[in-house]
């Protein structure tokens, strides 16, 4: 009995290895690129959910003391309107309000009540401030009494805007391709158009804040995400100012 031996070994040919290895090329490839996509995206996310959380915290502050403006203000403050703000110091871009708010009396301990408005947080401003050096800008609140503090309450703005109304408002929103936000299609309770009035008469402001989220990766390459821009707004009654 004869046994023959086969000279030919198992395993691929070149013209297998070469397509083997182009089709893992390939999906190895499409892997990072989607890979890519998504620690863009994620990045744009989080800096997204910073920069909104950084507006909404500057808005809660600016909100919270805004509508204190004009509480129990003392008579013959100059420059300084029945709400409470400062009308030689207030415009779209800045504003500054005056409250009392150690006016109150404590009977309990008969301490009578105050009549300045020199005491810490009486006297506010809230503007943005641009840094030319650095390119960045900032919301602050400037707090005249005291030691002249300037607080940084968000920096990653492009612009905020102050509108002044006398009744509460609605409206719709928009933001230029430079962040730049601003309030349109203003209507009253009555559905019909609200005129803006002079700091002075204010009884409700609409702040806005425009941020600008930057590129992410290169135009053209894998998980790009483009500049796009976001704004945020509050609604402020000036209580105070209210008659009932």
């Amino acid at each position: 009995m004869q046994t023959k031996r086969s000279n030919n070994q198992a395993g691929f040919s070149l013209i297998e290895l070469i397509i083997a290895m182009g089709i893992t090329v390939t999906i190895m490839t499409l892997s990072c690129s989607l890979l890519a996509a998504g620690f863009n995206m994620r990045s744009r996310e989080d800096r997204k959910s910073d920069a909104i959380a950084d507006v909404q915290r500057a808005l809660n502050i600016m909100t919270r003391e805004i509508s204190n403006s004009g509480l129990k203000l003392p008579s013959g403050l100059p420059a300084i309107a029945g709400n409470g703000i400062v009308t030689n110091d207030t415009d779209t871009d800045e504003l500054r309000i005056v409250s009392n708010l150690n006016g109150m009396p404590d009977t309990a301990n008969a301490f009578s009540e105050d009549t300045d408005v020199t005491d810490t947080d009486e006297d506010l401003k809230f503007l943005m401030y641009v840094d030319a050096d650095l390119g960045q800008r900032y919301i602050v609140r400037y707090e005249k009494n005291g030691t002249n503090q300037t607080t940084v309450l968000a920096n990653r703005v492009d612009s905020l805007v102050f509108r002044y109304y006398d009744e509460k408002v609605t409206y719709d929103t928009t933001v230029a391709s430079d962040g730049t936000c601003d309030i349109t299609n203003v209507l009253n309770a009555a559905g019909t158009a609200e005129s803006e009035v002079s700091p002075s008469a204010a009884k409700f402001i609409v702040i806005a804040v425009g941020v600008t989220l930057p590129a992410v990766g290169r135009a053209g390459s894998d998980g790009y995400q483009p500049q796009s821009q976001i704004q945020l707004t509050s609604d402020v009654v000036l209580r105070n100012s209210i008659v009932y």
